[in-house]
């Protein structure tokens, strides 16, 4: 599995990293524009990412406004292809902006910081990406 992680905070980066490694290739960005640039990249060329974990809250670009990008170069460069799933990452304090992008910006679903490995292995599994029963840890 190919996964995007994008999020302004290293460490939060790396916790989803650490979470998310076993299950495949994990490239990670600081902002929204840097996510747009490789989202756009990587399809362009044929390797599309399986998923993306993106952070609603970043300075310059939002996730939102990164979401929005995002599926217009879907709809742009493989109008045929299945949007690709985009989980939002929000702080607690900011569930309506999580549901806002879940309403208005077409992203698959969404998690509340802190993630914990559970929570992100069931929307995992959710999402069909990883098989049922399957935990790698």
């Amino acid at each position: 599995m190919k996964i995007l992680i994008v999020d302004d905070e290293l460490q939060n980066r790396k916790l989803l990293r650490d979470y998310l490694k076993p299950f495949g290739h994990c490239d990670m960005v600081a902002d929204g524009k840097a996510a747009v640039e490789l989202f756009t990249t990587d399809l362009e060329d044929g390797e599309p990412y399986d998923v993306v974990f993106l952070d609603i809250m970043m300075p310059g670009m939002d996730g939102q406004k990164a979401l929005s990008k995002m599926r217009a170069v879907e709809k742009r460069l493989a109008p045929e292809r299945k949007d690709t799933p985009v989980i939002m990452v929000t702080g607690l304090d900011s569930p309506l902006q999580a549901m806002d992008a879940y309403f208005r910006g077409s992203c698959t679903d969404y998690l509340t910081k802190p993630v914990t490995r559970q929570t992100l292995v069931e929307k995992l599994r959710k999402l069909k990406l990883i098989p049922e029963g399957e935990d790698s840890e």
